[in-house]
C-alpha cells in the first residue's frame, strides 16, 4: 500500500532531526530581556518565534499536574509558547495586557468583574480549574492560598459566588508585580516545523506551570 511507503518516509524524518540541538533546561544559549516597562520588547527580533516566561514572583498553582522545570536564578519558568507571527506582540499581552483582555496565557490575577469572555477559571466546585500540590482549588479556602493582594482577598471574601476566574494576562506596571523581576527568552525567526520541534523537545524537562497543554493547541 502506498500509506506504508509514507510512513517510511516519516521514520527516516524522525531520525534525521534527531540529533538537532535544542536550549537546554536553563535555556544557557538564549538571548532574554529583563523587562522594566513595555518599551523593553523592542529588543525582541522582528517576526516568528518561541518565547519563556521567568520571574522570581511566587506563583502558588498551577494549570496541569504534570512535571515543571527546576527553578533557577532564585526564580521559575511559568510559561512557554510559541508564536508563528509575532512573539514581541504574543508576549505584550501577556505581561502587558488590559485587565478586559479576551485572551492570554498568563492566569495569575483573580478576574474582579463579572467574566463573560473566554477565562480560565481559579476556582470552581467542579469542572477544570487550577492546583495547589495536585489538589483542585474548590472552595474559597484554597483559592486564598494563591499569591495574591488585599484587594484580591478582600473581593474574594466579600463575593458569595463559588466560580472565580483568572484575569487574561497581567500588567507588570500593577502594584502586584512591578517589584518583582520579570524576564523574557526569545528565539525568532525559525521556520513553524523548528519551533514545534523545539517546543516538544524542551518539554521533556517539564511543563511550565501556567501552561494547560503538553503538545498540541
Amino acid at each position: 500500500m502506498a500509506n506504508n511507503y509514507w510512513l517510511e518516509q516519516e521514520k527516516k524524518f524522525l531520525k534525521a532531526i534527531e540529533n538537532v540541538d535544542v536550549p537546554n533546561e536553563k535555556l544557557d544559549n538564549v538571548d532574554f530581556i529583563d523587562l522594566k516597562s513595555h518599551q523593553d520588547l523592542g529588543n525582541i527580533g522582528v517576526g516568528g518565534g518561541c518565547y519563556w516566561i521567568w520571574t522570581n514572583e511566587p506563583v502558588i498553582h498551577s494549570l496541569h499536574k504534570n512535571p515543571i522545570p527546576k527553578p533557577f536564578d532564585n526564580g521559575e519558568l511559568i510559561y512557554n509558547g510559541i508564536a508563528k507571527d509575532d512573539v514581541k506582540g504574543r508576549v505584550f499581552h501577556h505581561l502587558f495586557g488590559f485587565e478586559d483582555a479576551g485572551w492570554s496565557g498568563i492566569s495569575i490575577d483573580i478576574y474582579t468583574k463579572a467574566s463573560n469572555s473566554h477565562r480560565k477559571k481559579a476556582c470552581s466546585p467542579n469542572g477544570k480549574v487550577p492546583f495547589i500540590n495536585n489538589s483542585p482549588i474548590r472552595n474559597k479556602e484554597q483559592l486564598l492560598k494563591l499569591h495574591l493582594t488585599q484587594e484580591e482577598k478582600e473581593f474574594i471574601n466579600n463575593s458569595e459566588q463559588s466560580v472565580f476566574h483568572f484575569r487574561n494576562g497581567i500588567n507588570l506596571n500593577d502594584e502586584k508585580h512591578k517589584d518583582f523581576k520579570f524576564r523574557v527568552y526569545f528565539i525568532t525567526g525559525l521556520t513553524s516545523l523548528y519551533l514545534e520541534h523545539i517546543e516538544k523537545e524542551w518539554r521533556k524537562n517539564g511543563l511550565p506551570k501556567l501552561c494547560s497543554y503538553l503538545t498540541g493547541r
